[in-house]
């Protein structure tokens, strides 16, 4: 994968341009594509440590009691 930035074309929402642009003017963003790309590696991030966490959690979970479970699932939903 290139590091090379590409260029895309987007549509948003009128109140988030003006959020964008609101932030560039202010200076708190050197450009609307920066505010962009933040806030899609923010997304990204939250993504992966949400991820890893489920990761975690299924890793310490108990496979017996989680077929049990599904078994139980299995008979309510043959009774339909």
């Amino acid at each position: 994968m290139s590091d090379k930035k590409a260029r895309i074309t987007v549509t948003i929402d009128p109140h988030l341009t003006a959020y964008a642009e609101g932030l560039v003017a202010t200076g708190k963003a050197p450009s609307v594509s920066a505010v962009i790309n933040d806030a899609l590696q923010e997304k990204a991030e939250h993504d992966h440590r949400a991820r890893r966490a489920w990761d975690a959690a299924a890793a310490k979970s108990d496979p017996e009691k989680g077929a049990r479970m599904a078994a139980h699932v299995d008979r309510q939903l043959a009774r339909l």
